[in-house]
């Protein structure tokens, strides 16, 4: 399907035409795993047409209460409640006060 954009359902015999697009994720480094074995080389070859590396929250503190403000804000307007942030308290408390 990769290659093809072709599949064919289970158990038919007709091929459907797809255009779909693929996101792909991992915390491990994936020319290392092609190396050792444990992935495989034609897939990752095929997954990777477009890849950038995104560090570690622990590197990126100061992501951490935009973040926080994000989801706050999010789950606040799905259960209809007013988003009040955060406090000084709670972003001492994430590390990044």
């Amino acid at each position: 399907m990769l290659q093809d954009g072709v599949v064919r359902r289970l158990g038919g015999r007709t091929e459907l035409k797809v255009d779909v697009r693929i996101i792909a994720a991992t915390n491990k480094d994936p020319v290392e795993s092609v190396k050792q074995g444990v992935f495989r080389e034609d897939l990752y070859y095929r997954l990777n047409v477009f890849s950038f590396t995104m560090p570690p929250l622990r590197v990126r503190k100061g992501d951490i209460p935009l973040l926080a403000e994000a989801f706050i804000g999010e789950f606040a307007g799905k259960y209809d409640r007013p988003a009040q942030g955060l406090s000084a308290e709670a972003r001492e408390a994430l590390g990044s006060a």
